[in-house]
């Protein structure tokens, strides 16, 4: 059961990956819920929605995201480096057994040290 939270955690990390390289290839904005498009400026508001006076433009955001996919994609991959790296681990530990680990051979004494 372990394995699968390992191939779990590889997965979602390809996921992450794939996801920030679409998002740096071809990157979208939205303002408020609306798809924007070149030349569409979107106005900054407060959390209580009070106007602030400034503006950001369509190429302004998607500046900002193609600034930001990379991390993803480097996130990602970590993810998946450090997912394979424990899968590979946990596939080359040897399966110690109750006999092995109390220093007993099987049907015989005690070993001695």
């Amino acid at each position: 059961m372990k394995r699968l939270g390992v191939w779990v955690f590889i997965v979602a990390g390809v996921a992450i990956a794939a996801w920030g390289l679409v998002s740096w290839i071809a990157p979208s904005t939205s303002c408020r819920g609306v798809e924007m498009g070149p030349g569409d400026t979107c106005g900054y508001s407060s959390l209580t929605n009070e106007d602030g006076g400034q503006v950001q433009t369509y190429e302004d955001r998607i500046a900002v995201a193609r600034e930001q996919a990379p991390f993803a994609v480097a996130g990602g991959l970590g993810m998946v480096v450090f997912g394979s790296v424990l899968a590979y681990q946990a596939g080359t530990r040897p399966v110690v057994t109750d006999e092995a680990a109390s220093g007993r051979t099987p049907g015989g004494p005690p070993r001695r040290g």
